[in-house]
C-alpha cells in the first residue's frame, strides 16, 4: 500500500506540474536497505511504477546514518563506509533500472553528540567535528562518479541538549543557538566546496 501511494503521489504531481509549468523537482527519499527497512522495497517499486514512474522523478533521495547506532568506528571506517553506502546505492538504483544521470541526494545525515543509550559510550564535540568533515568529505570525493549533487545535513540545532541521549543532540549548534565546533566546520566547508 505505501508502495502504491508513493507512485501515484508522484505521477499526480508530475501531472500537476506539467500542467502548471512549475519548475519544481520531483524526489523522494530512501533509506539504506536492511533489517528494518521495507522488503524488497526497490523490486516492488519498480513492479509498480516502471518506466512512467522513472520518467516522472528528477532524483532520488538517500537517508544514510554512519557510526550513530552501533560501536565505534574508526575514522578510517567512517570513510569506507560512507563510501560503501553510496555505492551500493547507486549500484542498486542501477540494478533496478533508474539511469545513472539520475542525480542522487543526500537528503538526510548528521552524527550527533551525546551519549549512546545502547552502547552507554559518550559523543564528544570534537568527535562530532571530525567525523562530520569525513563524511561530507568523502560525499564530495563520490559526487561526479556517482552523481550526487545535493547534501543536507539533519538537525542543525539540537532538539534538547540538557538530554543526554544523542537522539536529542543532533545539532551543530545547542537548542540555544550556541554553536558546537561542527558549526565552525560545516561553514568552513559549504565555504570551500560550494560550487
Amino acid at each position: 500500500m505505501t508502495l502504491e501511494a508513493l507512485v501515484q503521489g508522484v505521477l499526480t504531481v508530475k501531472e500537476e506540474i506539467e500542467k502548471s509549468n512549475l519548475p519544481i523537482k520531483i524526489g523522494f527519499g530512501s533509506v539504506p536497505e536492511g533489517e528494518k527497512a521495507v522488503p524488497h522495497f526497490w523490486e516492488n517499486l519498480m513492479k509498480i511504477g516502471g518506466d512512467e514512474f522513472i520518467q516522472s522523478i528528477d532524483y532520488v533521495g538517500h537517508n544514510f546514518y554512519v557510526d550513530v547506532f552501533e560501536e565505534p568506528l574508526t575514522i578510517e571506517e567512517v570513510a569506507v563506509s560512507v563510501e560503501n553506502i553510496l555505492r551500493k546505492f547507486r549500484e542498486t538504483l542501477d540494478r533496478n533500472g533508474f539511469p545513472s544521470t539520475l542525480p542522487i541526494h543526500i537528503t538526510e545525515n548528521g552524527w550527533p553528540t551525546g551519549k549512546n543509550p545502547f552502547i552507554q559510550i559518550k559523543r564528544s564535540y570534537e568527535q562530532q567535528s571530525i567525523v562530520l568533515e569525513v563524511i561530507i568529505r568523502t560525499v564530495y570525493s563520490l559526487r561526479q562518479e556517482l552523481n550526487i549533487t545535493h547534501y543536507e545535513f539533519f538537525g542543525l540545532r539540537d532538539a534538547d541538549s540538557s538530554k543526554d541521549d544523542l537522539f536529542h543532540q543532533f545539532g551543530i549548534m545547542k537548542d540555544d543557538y550556541t554553536i558546537k565546533p561542527a558549526y565552525l566546520t560545516f561553514q568552513k566547508l559549504i565555504s570551500e566546496l560550494s560550487e
